[in-house]
C-alpha cells in the first residue's frame, strides 16, 4: 500500500490524503467516544448478567439448606416423630418422610448427641469438622468412600426448645457434578470454597488437592465476612475471570462459605470491554474506510484529470494526435469531449499551417528564383551583346576595348551577386567570444573609410565595460555592408559618421547614422528583405545579409528614423554575464 501510494500522481495523492484526514480525524475521535461508551456500557451490561447469575447460583445452594432447614423443623415440632425419635433416635427419619427427603434432594441424615457424637447416620460418610454451636445451616467437608466431598445441610436441635438431647443433620452431597450443574444452569463457572477456620478451600477445581482462596484482597475478604456483602472482581481468579464472590451466610449471620461465578476472560467480551482494543479496531476500521474512500475519489475524480492533465501535456509537445478517454457523462466526460474536439482542430489547423508553409515556401523560392533570375538576366545580355559586335572583324579596336571592359564588369557583377547569395543561404556558423560590441564596429569603419581622409567620425560610447557574446568577425562583415550601403549613398559627396552606443535593460546598443540623403519612410519596412534594393547596380542583398548575420549572433538589428538627415542603423545584444566583473 505504501509503494502504491507513492505512485499514485500528486493530485491523487493530495486528494487521498485530505479524504482521509477528513474521515480519520472524526473517526479517531467518535472511535475514542465509542470505545469509551461500548466498553463502559458492556462491562456493565456483563457485571450484571454475572451478579444475576451468581445469586441464582446462590439461591441454588441454599435452597438445599433451606428445604433441609425446614425438613428438619417440621419434624421436630411433630410431638409423635419426638416421643419415637427420643425411643429410637436409630429410626431418625420414617420411611414416609425419606421419600419426602429424596424428592428434595436431601440423601444425608445424621444423629449427634449435644456432645457432637455420632447416633445414626443414613450414608459412611466423615465429617471433618462439625458445625460450630448455634449454627443452624452450614457447608461442610465430608468424605465417603475415600472420596472427599461437601454437604450443605441443615442443623436441628431436638427438641427445639430447651436443651437438645440431640441434633438432627439433614442435608445434600454435593460433588463435581453440582458445579458443572450450575454453569450449565447460568453459563458462568461456579467455584464453592468451604471454610475451616479462618481460611476457605475449594475442593471441586483441584481434585485431591484443596485449593485455597488466598488471593482476594484483605479488604475485599473483609466486605465478604463482615459486611457479609458480594464483591466483584474485573481481575478474579488471578486475572482469569471477571466475577463475583458471594458470602454464603447461615441464620445466625456467619459466612459458611463463599461461592465464585465469573466469566473466563477471552473472546469477543474481551474486545467489547477493553476501550484500548476496541479503539485500535475502531480506528484501523476508520483509516481503512478513509482509505478506500479517497480511492474511490481519486478514481472517480481525479484520474479523468489526469487522463486530460496527459493529453494537456502530449498537446504541449505537438502530439496532436492526443486523445482523452470519456469515462462518465458528467461534467468531467464534458471537458474530456471538450478537449478532444480542440485536439482535432487543433490538428486540423496544423496540417492546414504546414500546407500553407509548404506554398508560401515554394511561392518565396519562386519570387527568389524570379528576383535571382532577373538580376542576372541584364549582366548576361550585357556579355552576349558585347561578345556578338566583337566577332564583327570591321569593329574599331578602341569600341573592342570598351565592350572587353564591360563583359569584365558584367562577370564581376554576376560572380558578387551568385556570391552574396550563396553567403545569404549558407552563412558560416558563429564562433561566439565574449568581446568588447565597439570593436567590430571601429574595424568595419577603418576598413570602409580606408584612403578616404577627408570623413568625419563622431563617438559617443556609454556602454563601459560591458561585454556582449558574438563572432567578432561575422559582426564586423555586418557592420562593413552597413558602411558599404552609406558610402554608396554618399556617392563621393564628403562622409560624416556618428557612432553611439549604450546599456539598457540589460542590452548593449550600438548605432550608425551618416550624413547622406536617408531612406524614406514608405521603403524602410522593406529594407531587409531579399534583392530589394533602391541602387541601379545594387544586388539587394547587402542589408538581408547584415540582417541574417546580426540575428545568428543573438542580435537585433533595426532601422530607425534620423536624428539628423541621413540614415540610421542600430544593433542590440544582451549583456554577457561572463564579462561582468
Amino acid at each position: 500500500m505504501p509503494f502504491r501510494f507513492f505512485r499514485l500522481g500528486r493530485l491523487q495523492r493530495k486528494v487521498l490524503l485530505v479524504v482521509s484526514v477528513i474521515v480519520i480525524v472524526p473517526m479517531l475521535v467518535a472511535g475514542w467516544l465509542a470505545a469509551e461508551w461500548v466498553s463502559i456500557s458492556f462491562e456493565k451490561r456483563l457485571e450484571q448478567w454475572i451478579i444475576d447469575a451468581a445469586r441464582a447460583n446462590q439461591n441454588w445452594l441454599q435452597a438445599y439448606q433451606n428445604d433441609a432447614v425446614i425438613l428438619g423443623r417440621v419434624l421436630a415440632d411433630d410431638p409423635a416423630y419426638l416421643s419415637n425419635f427420643e425411643s429410637s433416635p436409630e429410626a431418625a427419619v420414617p420411611p414416609a418422610i425419606q421419600r419426602i427427603s429424596q424428592e428434595l434432594g436431601i440423601n444425608l441424615i445424621q444423629v449427634y448427641t449435644p456432645d457432637r457424637k455420632l447416633v445414626y447416620s443414613s450414608l459412611p460418610v466423615q465429617v471433618n469438622a462439625l458445625w460450630e454451636r448455634g449454627q443452624t445451616a452450614a457447608v461442610l467437608k465430608v468424605v465417603t468412600r475415600q472420596q472427599t466431598m461437601l454437604a450443605a445441610v441443615g442443623i436441628t436441635p431436638i427438641p427445639r426448645r430447651g436443651t437438645p438431647r440431640y441434633y438432627l443433620v439433614l442435608g445434600s452431597l454435593l460433588g463435581q457434578d453440582f458445579t458443572d450443574e450450575l454453569a450449565q444452569l447460568t453459563g458462568l463457572k461456579t467455584r464453592l470454597y468451604y471454610r475451616e477456620g479462618k481460611k476457605y478451600y475449594d475442593l471441586f477445581s483441584r481434585p485431591g488437592k484443596p485449593v485455597t482462596l488466598k488471593h482476594l484482597p484483605a479488604a475485599a475478604l473483609s466486605r465478604l465476612e463482615k459486611n457479609r456483602k458480594p464483591y466483584y472482581s474485573l481481575e478474579a481468579e488471578n486475572g482469569q475471570f471477571r466475577g463475583l464472590y458471594m458470602p454464603i451466610v447461615d441464620p445466625t449471620g456467619r459466612v459458611e462459605a463463599i461461592m465464585f461465578s465469573g466469566l473466563e476472560r477471552r473472546g469477543v467480551q474481551e474486545v467489547l470491554t477493553n476501550r484500548i482494543a476496541l479503539f485500535f479496531w475502531i480506528s484501523l476500521l476508520g483509516v481503512i474506510i478513509g482509505g478506500l474512500t479517497g480511492l474511490l475519489l481519486s478514481r472517480l475524480v481525479v484520474r479523468p484529470l489526469e487522463y486530460l492533465r496527459n493529453g494537456v501535456m502530449q498537446l504541449a509537445g505537438q502530439n496532436f494526435k492526443a486523445n482523452v478517454p470519456i469515462t462518465s457523462d458528467d461534467e468531467l466526460g464534458d471537458l474530456a469531449k471538450a478537449f478532444n474536439a480542440m485536439a482535432t482542430r487543433l490538428r486540423e489547423a496544423r496540417d492546414e499551417q504546414v500546407q500553407r508553409f509548404q506554398k508560401d515556401k515554394l511561392s518565396a523560392m519562386g519570387e527568389l528564383s524570379a528576383s535571382l533570375a532577373h538580376e542576372i538576366r541584364n549582366p548576361i545580355g550585357i556579355i552576349n551583346a558585347s561578345a556578338a559586335l566583337l566577332d564583327k572583324p570591321d569593329y574599331a579596336p578602341e569600341k573592342k576595348a570598351e565592350l572587353t571592359r564591360m563583359i569584365r564588369e558584367e562577370s564581376l557583377r554576376v560572380a558578387n551577386l551568385v556570391q552574396d547569395f550563396l553567403q545569404l543561404s549558407r552563412h558560416r556558423q558563429p564562433s561566439f567570444a565574449v568581446i568588447d560590441p565597439a570593436q567590430p564596429l571601429e574595424r568595419a569603419l577603418e576598413l570602409a573609410l580606408a584612403g578616404n581622409d577627408s570623413s568625419k567620425v563622431f563617438k559617443d560610447f556609454q556602454h563601459w565595460d560591458a561585454k556582449i557574446k558574438a563572432d567578432a568577425g561575422l559582426l564586423q562583415q555586418a557592420w562593413g555592408n552597413i558602411f558599404t550601403n552609406a558610402l554608396q549613398a554618399l556617392n563621393g559627396k564628403e562622409t560624416e559618421f556618428c557612432l553611439r552606443s549604450g546599456v539598457e535593460d540589460g542590452h548593449v546598443f550600438l548605432s550608425v547614422e551618416d550624413n547622406g540623403p536617408g531612406v524614406p519612410a514608405e521603403i524602410m519596412p522593406r529594407l531587409f528583405e531579399p534583392f530589394f534594393t533602391t541602387k541601379d547596380q545594387g544586388t539587394g542583398l547587402g542589408l538581408t545579409l547584415a540582417y541574417t548575420l546580426v540575428q545568428a549572433n543573438g542580435g537585433q538589428l533595426e532601422a530607425l528614423p534620423p536624428e539628423g538627415k541621413g540614415a540610421r542603423f542600430m544593433m542590440r545584444f544582451p549583456v554577457s554575464e561572463e564579462g561582468v566583473n
